[in-house]
């Protein structure tokens, strides 16, 4: 349950359902009584700050409360006895929920503290991979023999690009008789 007060209430009300002789309930029947005594409370709580605030008061005293009781029209006779009974059922306490540990937070690089013109109560500086950046391109290579293998393979593929071309644009010859004649064209020289 989320929310344990209203756990606790829900105790209750089946408590005082099971002392006035209930053995079961449907949940929903259950869930009913325990809005109904929400509201109750509630409204007991309005009322009684309401008076209390009407007397110029900061804290509520049982006078308050009496008059509460008054306005919304429930007896006060008789709560004494209701509240010291013998055959009240004990509600046992919830037990504690196991607390949900907060994963924690990876950090890397050092943390640079604040230049001295910012104030103390600024929040801390994040950590360096936030802010500083990695250089995307790399150095040229310059040794000569990478140089040549370069600028050799670069004159292979642009010589195979302008023939690919020329083969699409111009006119040419097939080596086989295929169907396919873009396979293995011969270029004709034009004169």
């Amino acid at each position: 349950m989320s929310d344990p007060y209203r756990y606790c209430l829900k105790a209750s009300v089946s408590a005082i359902c099971n002392e006035v002789g209930f053995d079961s309930a449907e949940p929903a029947c259950i869930e009913t009584l325990t809005e109904l005594v929400t509201s109750l409370l509630v409204e007991l709580g309005r009322s009684t700050r309401s008076f209390c605030e009407l007397a110029c008061r900061v804290e509520p005293i049982i006078a308050d409360l009496v008059l509460a009781f008054v306005e919304l029209g429930i007896p006060i006779q008789g709560l004494k006895e209701f509240a010291r009974r013998r055959t009240a059922k004990a509600v046992t306490t919830p037990g504690q929920a196991a607390e949900i540990k907060q994963p924690t937070i990876l950090h890397t690089g050092n943390k640079k503290r604040h230049p001295a013109y910012i104030p103390e109560n600024m929040p801390e500086m994040p950590d360096s991979h936030s802010y500083i950046h990695t250089p995307t391109h790399r150095q040229p290579i310059t040794d000569y023999e990478s140089v040549r293998e370069k600028a050799a393979s670069q004159k292979r593929d642009v010589e195979r690009a302008l023939t690919r071309f020329i083969a699409k644009t111009g006119k040419i010859h097939n080596l086989f008789n295929t169907e396919d004649t873009n396979l293995l064209p011969l270029i004709s020289c034009v004169k």
